[in-house]
């Protein structure tokens, strides 16, 4: 673990000391989605063991499934996230359903929830959370970025895969009359035993009009599959413990799926490459419980016991980046005006500055920096063509930025 933390702290130490890169535009949010087993109907006095885990992790939107009622979501919020001294968490409406629910809890420094939605199946509710980011300056901004967050647990066992693939179905539809969603997340326990043999993968990828990717492109049979072992979410056990299952490590139910979006950076979220992985999962597990040997050192030992004890699925976890340098600002009276696009026709961006002369770094939404660029009367565009598609953004002070997509 401390191997993918290393490279995870490279890639954004060097967002943050970037000569284009400033504090205030950068954020990090982590999120976690985690199947509880059916809590607090089986062994309330779990909690003790989801605060182990959660206060270790400190996600910033934790997804949740398998909650039996109302006062086990009230549980966690103020007995697992909001204790010793931590007190910025909040939850969605828990909202009763058929079969067990879902439930979101989001750090309330860092984002806001707008809506939130229910997606009915045959079997149990999708649920919506749009959920927003607070910029320091929110109120006087003209724009924030917004993350379309949807929770799910889908039919169990071997044999149901049509029932899966229709869930899939029914929130693709939905997901095709939200004409303004962007940033999409799904993420749950999707029961699924390989890709090949799930119809619901390719629909949930590929379905309607809007795809979704796995951020670690891992499509695969990965049911009792040792090749998959380093991805594998559940059993935690080999003991039946409270009704769990208990057949080792050999699934990978547990899954967070991304939109387009947010693997390229185009809405100003951008998922961090190989920051994607199942909590307390050393790849050394295939058959074997957590706690079996050799020592399990992926987390502490502590989070490790707890993460035995508290359900028989790991949690899943990625990082995602927050660029807001370039959202816009209201103008003040009195201020400069200049124009900026991209010309996609002749692949150049091209300026109508008042200003006489002015420096541009160019760079992708990444944080690699591609190119200077210096704008003078006599120099009113720069040649793209050299550039591989991909967004893009141009920014010519602390304040000052555009975005723009080359398409392919």
């Amino acid at each position: 673990m401390q191997h993918l933390y290393y490279r995870i702290s490279l890639f954004l130490l060097f967002f943050f000391v970037h000569p284009i890169a400033h504090c205030q535009d950068l954020d990090t949010l982590k999120v976690m989605s985690y199947n509880l087993l059916k809590f607090p109907g089986v062994n309330p006095e779990r909690i003790s063991k989801l605060k182990t885990i959660v206060q270790h992790e400190l996600p910033d939107v934790l997804i949740v499934c398998e909650l039996t009622n109302g006062a086990g979501a009230d549980n966690i919020l103020y007995n697992a996230l909001n204790e010793d001294e931590i007190d910025f968490y909040d939850m969605a409406d828990y909202v009763p359903g058929p079969d067990t629910q879902n439930e979101l809890y989001y750090n309330t420094d860092k984002l806001g929830l707008k809506e939130q939605n229910v997606i009915e199946t045959d079997l149990r509710d999708i649920n919506e959370y749009v959920l927003f980011y607070k910029t320091e300056d929110l109120a006087y901004r003209d724009d924030t970025i917004f993350l379309y967050a949807y929770a799910c647990h889908l039919k169990a066992s071997s044999g149901f895969e049509a029932e899966r693939n229709a869930e899939l179905i029914a929130f693709k539809s939905y997901l095709d009359t939200r004409a303004n969603a962007e940033n999409i997340i799904l993420a749950g326990d999707f029961n699924f035993y390989g890709s090949a043999i799930e119809p619901g993968w390719n629909t949930a990828l590929n379905g309607g009009h809007v795809p979704l990717f796995d951020p670690i492109a891992a499509p695969g049979n990965w049911h009792n599959n040792s090749d998959f072992s380093w991805l594998h979410t559940q059993s935690t056990r080999t003991t039946d413990i409270d009704g769990g299952a208990y057949g080792g490590m050999d699934d990978r139910f547990d899954i967070i799926l991304v939109g387009e979006d947010i693997m390229s950076g185009a809405n100003n979220l951008y998922y961090i490459p190989e920051s994607y992985h199942a909590m307390g999962q050393d790849g050394v597990r295939f058959n074997k419980s957590l706690i079996d040997s050799p020592i399990n050192t992926e987390e502490p030992e502590d989070v490790i016991e707890s993460l035995y004890w508290m359900s028989d699925h790991l949690p899943v976890r990625l990082d995602i980046l927050v660029n807001t340098g370039h959202l816009s600002t209201p103008s003040n009276k009195g201020e400069v005006s200049n124009t900026i696009y991209y010309d996609a026709e002749n692949q150049m961006l091209r300026f109508d500055f008042d200003e006489k002369d002015t420096e541009m770094v160019l760079y992708r939404v990444d944080g690699t920096l591609i190119d200077t660029i210096q704008i003078s009367p006599s120099n009113n565009s720069h040649d793209l063509k050299g550039i591989n598609p991909g967004t893009y953004i141009v920014k010519w002070s602390d304040s000052k930025s555009f975005k723009f997509v080359k398409p392919k």
